[in-house]
């Protein structure tokens, strides 16, 4: 490969300088984090509600799956549209303003109609987010470098979801013990109402900060084409390469359910199961999550690279389906031991292992998609990750719950069948996408 006097590959070149885009992988990282912030602590607060409105599980379980994700799915195709063609720094900041304002709009609701539609309202603004960071990253960014900046995006929303339970949990326990708090024109508020205000706030400030960075030059292809770039184009490409896409959308979008299911889930199971306090559980179940990104995201990250750089062009889905066998038994394992402290250590091993999830997912999409086609690309994967995960994932452990046990006591029995599901499809998937990947980023950057 070609060098420069610094040391630079003349593709290194193509891209901008490295302290521009770090300097947006930071800022892109910091939205996540505040964006997931918002969006998971309705997880935490699921028991509250569930007791403040009078809600079957079923019902409880539209709130983080059904509300969020439908709105997520309709609104990723028009946005990742406009990825393609205007300004994704103008997307975001649009995006940023929206979800905490309709964040904050959650804590004001008073009834399970207006819950749902203010949590909808949060699902459609964040379909910004990921499209948005995802062809920015990879035009700042060459392939064999992608994976890592995008495992330091993906840690900003595990810390995120770590974040939202402790401080959820903490505000929840000091509203509580107050007896609620009370506000200008919308009145007194509930500790789960106030948890969905607080967290709604950040937003508001740091969507300013994506004018701190350049808009990255959209990169070129290897192989010449067009400049138009329609959903045509990309059923065109789809039609090149069904199997890639097909194996790696399930692959992913089947530990999306593993994460978003079990999340919404957690809170419950701990409650009803252990009788542990919701302060105390978001206090454990944050801290437990975040270290857990911490130790694993950017090592993740550094192997995937590693692996591929070495020649491997299936790389990602070869590391990712080893991370789903060995994260099955402990996610099996969770909700079926005896203790609390046996719970969380058992569910933050296996999340350790298949966080990577939200990165190498959408860098392989990325390396293996002409750069035109990014957006789009993206908004079908986040549409079938809605669907299949953020959507049908809480819905399907509470119907394991509702319908095949028929006892609210047996939702650990749920989870663990949902955990053990998720992560062998997800590995099967991944096996059978290796070949058709390698096709398809050999197209993309060559032999």
């Amino acid at each position: 490969m070609k060098m420069n006097t610094s040391g630079q590959t003349l593709q290194d070149q193509a891209y901008p300088p490295s302290s521009t885009s770090w300097r947006a992988v930071a800022v892109l990282t910091a939205l996540y984090w505040f964006g997931t912030l918002d969006r998971q602590v309705a997880a935490l607060l699921l028991p509250l509600i569930k007791a403040d409105l009078q809600l079957t599980d079923s019902q409880v379980s539209l709130i983080p799956g059904l509300a969020f994700g439908l709105a997520f799915m309709v609104m990723s195709l028009p946005i990742g549209w406009l990825v393609d063609r205007i300004s994704r720094r103008a997307i975001l900041f649009v995006g940023v303003l929206m979800w905490s304002l309709a964040a904050m709009g959650s804590g004001i609701s008073r009834t399970f109609g207006q819950l749902l539609g203010a949590r909808a309202m949060v699902g459609g603004a964040e379909a910004t987010i990921n499209p948005s960071a995802y062809s920015l990253m990879s035009d700042f960014f060459p392939p064999a470098k992608l994976t890592l900046p995008m495992s330091i995006f993906t840690l900003g929303g595990n810390l995120g979801s770590g974040t939202s339970f402790m401080l959820g949990g903490a505000v929840v326990a000091l509203v509580s013990g107050a007896g609620g708090v009370t506000l200008p024109i919308v009145g007194t508020l509930a500790g789960w109402q106030a948890a969905f205000v607080v967290t709604g706030i950040p937003g508001l400030l740091l969507a300013f900060l994506v004018w701190t960075f350049p808009e990255a030059p959209r990169q070129k292809p290897a192989t010449p084409v067009t400049d138009s770039a329609t959903f045509g184009d990309l059923g065109r490409q789809f039609h090149r390469h069904p199997a890639f896409y097909l194996m790696h959308n399930l692959a992913f979008a089947m530990i999306m359910g593993f994460a978003v299911g079990l999340q919404s889930w957690n809170s419950a199971y701990l409650a009803r199961h252990f009788a542990m306090p919701l302060a105390q559980i978001g206090f454990w179940l944050g801290l437990s999550q975040v270290l857990s990104s911490l130790l694993g995201l950017w090592f993740h990250g550094w192997a995937v690279d590693r692996l591929f750089s070495r020649g491997r062009k299936d790389a990602h889905l070869i590391y990712f389906g080893a991370m789903c066998v060995l994260a099955c038994p402990f996610g099996v394992a969770a909700y079926l031991v005896d203790s609390a402290v046996a719970t969380i250590i058992c569910y933050n091993i296996a999340y350790f292992l298949i966080m990577a999830f939200a990165s190498i997912g959408p860098a392989a999409l990325q390396i293996a998609t002409p750069g035109r086609l990014r957006g789009k690309a993206t908004a079908i994967y986040m549409i079938v990750l809605s669907v299949l995960g953020t959507i049908l994932g809480p819905i399907i452990v509470a119907a394991f719950t509702d319908r095949l046990f028929q006892d609210e006591a047996m939702l650990g029995h749920s989870m663990a069948l949902f955990a053990g599901a998720t992560t062998l499809l997800g590995a099967l998937f991944c096996w059978l996408g290796r070949a058709p990947m390698r096709r398809a980023v050999a197209e993309q950057i060559g032999a």
